[in-house]
């Protein structure tokens, strides 16, 4: 194979470098100038993906002083000197701007990290840059607006070729990591915004539990959804990441509890699935494709084998109407952190982003801003009965695969689909490739979990990316 006349960097798992960073065969500099190198060939040269903003000019040195930290046998953990990159609506104090990928935000330098930030630099990850996502976080237009598009920096490409949606909002973490670019990513779902583009670009990612991870200092759609989580080419990569992550944050009180639920997730990989209980979700309306069904088939089969009991499952899938809640969400959230952020810039209000778009029109409204407008019209309060009302019947709606796991006793569900229930219910959920690419549709396998037990998810994912080849590297051909 051939990358635009060189060969290709080897994908490594986060074990492979930890190990390579032990014996002293490579150092975190060393990392942090091969992971910028794979940046410059593949985000604006060769396929030019554009899934990298910005990248982080004090990398070298954060390198360098763990790398004297690791000389002195200080190690902080499994994420010492590695590289790591971020979406860019994560806030990072120091030379890089969070933008949300909207050109309104293009001078925004906050003066302090997320708190899943200071998690990652305490583990000793290096902060290599951050990543383009859908503007807003896809919560700008309904106008046609592609995934992975922002008025800052255009649009982010599927390394997989352009017949192919790289879906968000998340696009430029999950495209980075398919590409190569770097061996773990965080980005943010409010719904869908990790599955979808995991799926897509045939890496894996975890779907926290709402409250495992803290979401301070990241631009919102909505608290009651909001959260961060990891991407990674592997499911133990996935789960390192959110080891690190994960935890108690004093400024959100959701999190209250995270820390004592948290666990050593990586843990969990290798385990047997023996004696466990997985039901195998399909929907009336909603029928499995010849391909998903072959896919699930297979995944019964193999959980058998290793001794899991499979239950098969079928009912009409529920048409949720979470727009109607979140546009009813977003206002009072996205204003309460733009009057909070420390960072100098004169965007304080949903208001003033949608006056800053209309006066840059041919750059920031290409595709129109008529989700930001219809939330700034939203009058109503959080006690408003209309809204109450809506989010009742919505969330229980999304607990149904909940219910479905009461009612027969499951560890967790199996579905071909994608769906909105664990994001919407607060649950944990799971994407890992299924088969490698073979036409325009990455095939991938969803696992939806109980609160709080993302090592079970973890446990059987790690099983199923065991027992075949799920998934191969891009093939960016010369041209």
């Amino acid at each position: 194979m051939t990358i635009w006349g060189k060969k290709p960097m080897k994908e490594y798992t986060l074990d492979q470098l930890r190990r390579k960073l032990e014996r002293g065969t490579v150092t975190s500099r060393d990392l942090v100038r091969m992971y910028l190198k794979q940046i410059d060939k593949y985000n604006k040269n060769g396929p030019a993906l554009n899934a990298v903003a910005t990248t982080n000019p004090e990398a070298f040195k954060d390198a360098d002083r763990l790398d004297r930290e690791r000389a002195k046998g200080r190690v902080r953990g499994p994420l010492h000197g590695i590289p790591v990159l971020l979406k860019d609506n994560i806030n990072t104090k120091g030379a890089m701007p969070t933008t949300a990928s909207s050109f309104a935000l293009a001078d925004l330098y906050t003066g302090s990290d997320a708190f899943v930030v200071k998690k990652l630099r305490k583990a000793g990850a290096i902060i290599l840059g951050k990543t383009n996502l859908s503007e807003w976080a896809y919560f700008m237009s309904t106008d046609k607006m592609p995934s992975g598009f922002g008025s800052l920096n255009g649009q982010v490409k599927s390394p997989y070729g352009d017949k192919i949606d790289p879906l968000g909002s998340s696009t430029g973490s999950a495209v980075a990591v398919a590409a190569n670019m770097i061996p773990i990513a965080v980005g943010t779902e409010t719904n869908g915004s990790l599955t979808a583009p995991a799926k897509q670009n045939m890496i894996a990612t975890i779907k926290p539990t709402l409250g495992l991870v803290s979401r301070t200092g990241i631009i919102p759609i909505t608290h009651l959804q909001d959260t961060a989580g990891p991407l990674g080419r592997t499911v133990k990569d996935c789960a390192l990441l959110l080891e690190a992550i994960s935890g108690s944050d004093s400024r959100d009180r959701i999190t209250k509890t995270a820390t004592k639920k948290r666990e050593r997730y990586s843990e969990a990989c290798g385990k047997p699935i023996k004696g466990m209980k997985i039901g195998f979700l399909a929907f009336t309306n909603y029928p499995d494709d010849d391909i998903e069904k072959e896919l699930l088939a297979e995944a019964k089969t193999l959980f058998k084998q290793a001794g899991a009991t499979v239950i098969e499952l079928t009912v009409e899938a529920t048409r949720m109407n979470n727009y109607y809640t979140m546009i009813r969400e977003f206002k009072a959230d996205l204003n309460n952190y733009l009057k909070s952020v420390e960072g100098k810039t004169p965007i304080k209000s949903l208001s003033d982003v949608i006056a800053f778009n209309a006066a840059h029109a041919e750059r920031c409204l290409v595709h129109g801003q008529n989700i930001l407008i219809e939330a700034e019209q939203y009058e109503g309060g959080p006690n408003d009965p209309d809204y109450l009302e809506a989010r009742r019947v919505l969330i229980d709606q999304a607990h149904l695969p909940n219910n479905l796991m009461r009612e027969h006793k499951l560890d967790l569900i199996v579905s071909a689909k994608r769906t909105g229930y664990a994001p919407i219910a607060g649950s944990p959920c799971m994407s890992v490739p299924a088969r490698p690419l073979t036409d325009d549709n990455p095939r991938n396998l969803n696992l939806i979990g109980k609160k709080w037990k993302e090592s079970d998810l973890i446990k059987v994912a790690s099983f199923y990316e065991r027992s075949a080849v799920r998934r191969v590297p891009p093939n960016f051909k010369v041209k």
